[in-house]
């Protein structure tokens, strides 16, 4: 695995050389800042499959630097660490919000960023794989495109240009990475497609992923302006970690994210107008919750939004056999 490290610092870049030169398979290539960066990618002919980033550093910090990282299509799914000293909750908001696939703060472990590099690597490999299908059917054409890779219905679908969109193992590595102090705070909310498994079966796999990416917008623009981060789980349901969000009136803001999706005016590439709803669950409050109790958080949102799906389905099937033999 071809790594490139940024850090202004030549020690912490020291380190990081005598380690990885350590491990078999993988291999470092270092950086000052982001313009000594910029000078390896001209001199570099190899694409990168992780990067190791310091957030402060001279002229571009880290955080722009994944930013623009994410809008290259090359480096769009590519793992980013950021490995820095700074801990506080807004630099941890903003660099997933950037596009940060985990976080470590220093002085770092060795034996711990072993186990983070050993996390991403099949990440790496999966984004290589994406990425040379995204590049291949953009030459290819329009039909390509439509025709690509098959979606699972459950699995998690990586979503691109949505600003607070993330994506799931970058969610959940942002819960985990949280002290119980900064998440006391905040909330989990869970959104799902209503009828999702209906859409998934009589769409392509690319109109269910459009679907879901404009679905994805509008929760994420809904949100606003609390601090979110927004995750698509797989299945039609979305997780979202939102501050400050105790006091959220749900019912109000699903309203509100569903008349945002009908102005969408959504529809399938043959021109056939789609009917999308969604709808939420019990909104999970993070007091006292951490690690792998912010993991299960996570989870019990999922489910309690397909749970409100479910019973709205069965709620409706009742009403029509209620009014038939009435």
């Amino acid at each position: 695995m071809l790594i490139l490290a940024v850090d202004d610092d030549p020690s912490i870049l020291e380190i990081l050389r005598h380690y990885v030169e350590s491990l078999e398979g993988y291999e470092l290539v270092t950086a000052e800042s982001v313009a000594d960066a910029l000078k390896v990618f001209q001199r570099e002919k190899r694409r990168f499959d992780c990067f190791l980033v310091d957030i402060q550093m001279p002229d571009i910090d880290g955080i722009e630097f994944c930013r623009a990282l994410r809008e290259t299509r090359v480096y769009q799914r590519t793992p980013i660490l950021m490995l820095t000293a700074m801990s506080e909750k807004a630099y941890i908001d903003n660099a997933f919000s950037a596009g940060a696939t985990d976080y470590i703060t220093k002085p770092f472990d060795i034996i711990s960023l072993k186990g983070r590099l050993g996390l991403v690597e099949q990440i790496a490999a999966d984004a290589q794989s994406e990425t040379v299908n995204r590049l291949t059917s953009a030459s290819t054409g329009e039909r390509a495109r439509q025709d690509q890779q098959h979606i699972d219905l459950h699995q998690p679908l990586t979503i691109f240009d949505v600003e607070g969109v993330i994506e799931n193992h970058a969610i959940e590595n942002y819960v985990t990475q949280l002290s119980r102090k900064s998440l006391c705070g905040s909330v989990i909310l869970g959104f799902t497609v209503r009828n999702a498994a209906d859409l998934y079966f009589n769409l392509s796999s690319y109109d269910f992923s459009c679907v879901i990416t404009d679905v994805s917008e509008a929760i994420a623009d809904c949100l606003l302006p609390t601090q979110r981060l927004v995750s698509y789980a797989g299945n039609g349901t979305f997780v979202c970690v939102v501050e400050g969000a105790a006091t959220i009136d749900v019912e109000r803001l699903v309203d509100q994210m569903n008349i945002y999706i009908r102005t969408m005016e959504l529809s399938a590439s043959d021109g056939t107008a789609l009917e999308v709803r969604i709808c939420a669950g019990q909104p999970n409050r993070l007091v006292w919750r951490k690690g792998g109790a912010a993991l299960e958080a996570l989870r019990e949102a999922h489910v309690s939004a397909e749970q409100a799906a479910t019973q709205l389905e069965k709620n409706i099937n009742c009403f029509w056999l209620s009014d038939q033999f009435a």
